[in-house]
């Protein structure tokens, strides 16, 4: 089944008001509610705007009015009309207004069950059925509207900050007036049902408000003259006007933007936030990985070139032997290839080592075999000595071929630096857990080893990258804490978290690794710092124009929103505890 939303308009209600709530609301139907005397009889354009929006919106929607202008504009813009509900009040029934409340709320009186049982009515007022008038202030004119004050704005009042920041242009309090009325599964959707509801229920809150007990019973009521319960009354009405008042004050500061850079300090040896040398504590984080890569080769050009590859030298005696640069290792067809250095084989061991072709050509890239040592050939070292290699030899040719360039190897290079530093940030943050660790650590590179030099022969580049990191994780909420000391000594200003950003910069960490010094930028905005304690004592006694004047020379002030209660109450009360103050920072 479709949801129903009922709109109850107040007379004085605007209708950008309603027209707002209208297109908010996520409902199927929609009920208006129309008193006698509405601002929106004036313009028929209004329900034409309504009626426009919800066949945007596929909505029905309906209107429920005593006022005859109203149910003429409905029925022009095709509108539907729902019948207005007699109410269901017997001659024995009163009205009384509610504090505050624009509507009335009914009360029966019981028949006296005896002849000489009355009530004393005389505690009770008629209701006036008008909406009591709301007050609100402001630096340029005063409006009436319930009894509130509103909007002590100050535009353009200057701060003095020694932090960079922008003053932002002020803004009034707005006061939420429209009334709304939500569904009810009680009633199934009837909205004479609805209405009776909120009749009934209003009329039970103002009787439990009011806190009077009707005085029943007869005899001693009968003998007791009438000047004795009038006098009565009027003593507790007293009472009640000079005890009952309070007063709820809502003020918003003045708000600057922020954009400054700070230099901290994280020190593993640092215990708690130093606010006077920005210092904040830290725990030492190192990791180290490598990345492979496989990359074409893009050059071309004739080239002489030796094969290579790398064997291992097996050395079977019992002592050790020296190989000189340029030992020749002989395959089976004969070929022969040298090693680069001398090395020294170890007695019962083996030792790895790279071999070049003796000659240029494609006819030394032969697969894995077994080598001789040709130099020791004729002496007893010549079978315990012998080379093998694992995988083909390559690069060895004579003619036009592709090569490696300077560009390729600064193309992998860059790509395979951009993968090692993400992965090793990545393993740092899981190490730190719930600690900040900044983005942009410097990684220590290793020369990349690669499958051939630039300039010479390849099918493609192959490259293998290591690298290293150590820096310190922080918790941001230290950093945090050091903003804020700092907005608060710099400007008398309260840090606003929302919207703050705050980004790491130039982290350098020291040799030992224990200490990293960074930059940090902040943007977003402060509030002005109120002296709560002060405005509480000021405004003690304060009639609606005294406060209207002081807020509006607060230069830290925004705006001040003040609700006097009950509706009787014209001065701020002088019992502090009955003033309340909030302060709006967001």
């Amino acid at each position: 089944m479709g949801s129903t939303k009922i709109i109850h308009v107040l007379k004085n209600d605007d209708f950008d008001e309603v027209f707002d709530l209208f297109k908010n609301a996520e409902a199927e139907e929609v009920i208006f509610i129309f008193p006698k005397g509405s601002r929106f009889a004036k313009q028929g354009q209004y329900f034409e705007a309504i009626k426009r929006e919800a066949d945007g919106k596929a909505c029905k929607i309906s209107i429920m009015t005593a006022d005859p202008v109203i149910t003429k504009y409905a029925s022009q813009y095709g509108i539907g009309l729902l019948q207005t509900p007699e109410p269901r009040k017997p001659s024995n029934v009163r009205a009384y207004a509610l504090p505050g409340k624009s509507a009335p709320a009914i009360t029966a009186k019981p028949e006296p069950e005896t002849a000489e049982e009355i009530s004393n009515e005389s505690e009770f007022a008629e209701a006036d059925y008008e909406e009591k008038p709301e007050i609100q202030l402001t630096a340029s004119k005063a409006e009436t509207r319930g009894r509130v004050i509103k909007d002590i704005v100050r535009l353009g009042q200057e701060v003095e900050r020694p932090i960079r920041v922008r003053e932002e242009r002020a803004r009034p309090f707005e006061v939420e007036i429209r009334k709304e009325i939500s569904e009810s599964h009680s009633v199934g959707g009837d909205i004479t049902q609805v209405w009776a509801t909120r009749e009934q229920e209003d009329g039970k809150k103002f009787m439990a408000a009011a806190s009077f007990k009707k005085i029943k019973s007869s005899k001693v009521l009968k003998k007791t003259p009438l000047f004795f319960i009038s006098g009565a009354v009027i003593v507790l009405m007293l009472v009640l006007y000079a005890t009952l008042g309070s007063a709820q004050v809502i003020i918003r500061p003045q708000k600057q933007s922020l954009d400054f850079q700070l230099k901290i300090t994280a020190s593993s040896t640092t215990t708690s936030v130093d606010s006077a040398l920005n210092r904040i504590p830290g725990q030492h984080f190192a990791y180290k990985d490598e990345v492979s890569g496989e990359f074409p080769v893009t050059g071309q050009k004739n080239v002489v070139q030796k094969s290579s590859g790398n064997i291992i030298i097996y050395n079977k005696s019992s002592s050790d032997q020296r190989l000189v640069a340029t030992t020749r290792f002989k395959s089976p067809e004969g070929l022969v290839f040298r090693i680069p250095q001398t090395i020294i084989v170890p007695k019962e061991s083996s030792t790895a080592s790279v071999v070049y072709a003796d000659k240029a050509g494609a006819e030394y890239n032969i697969g894995a075999t077994t080598f001789t040592i040709p130099g020791l050939e004729g002496s007893p070292k010549y079978e315990q000595f012998y080379a093998k290699s694992t995988i083909p030899m390559s690069g060895g040719i004579v003619g036009p071929s592709q090569v490696a360039t300077e560009e390729d190897f600064a193309k992998a290079q860059e790509e395979l630096n951009i993968k090692l530093k993400e992965k090793i940030i990545r393993s740092l943050n899981d190490q730190a857990g719930d600690l900040k660790i900044s983005d942009s650590i410097a990684i220590k590179m290793d020369v990349p080893a690669t499958n051939v030099k630039t300039g010479e022969a390849a099918q493609s580049l192959k490259i293998t990258l290591k690298g290293a990191a150590d820096t310190l994780a922080f918790r941001e909420a230290d950093v945090l804490e050091l903003i804020s000391n700092y907005v608060s000594k710099k400007g008398n200003l309260e840090l606003l978290e929302k919207d703050l950003a705050v980004s790491y910069l130039t982290p350098q960490t020291s040799a030992d690794g224990q200490t990293m010094v960074l930059d940090i930028r902040v943007t977003g905005r402060a509030a002005v710092k109120i002296e709560q304690e002060k405005i509480l004592k000021d405004i003690q006694g304060m009639k609606e124009d005294a406060i209207r004047d002081y807020f509006k020379n607060m230069g830290e002030v925004e705006s001040a929103h003040v609700i006097l209660s009950p509706f009787w109450v014209k001065s701020i009360p002088k019992d502090p505890s009955k003033i309340k103050i909030n302060i709006e920072k967001e």
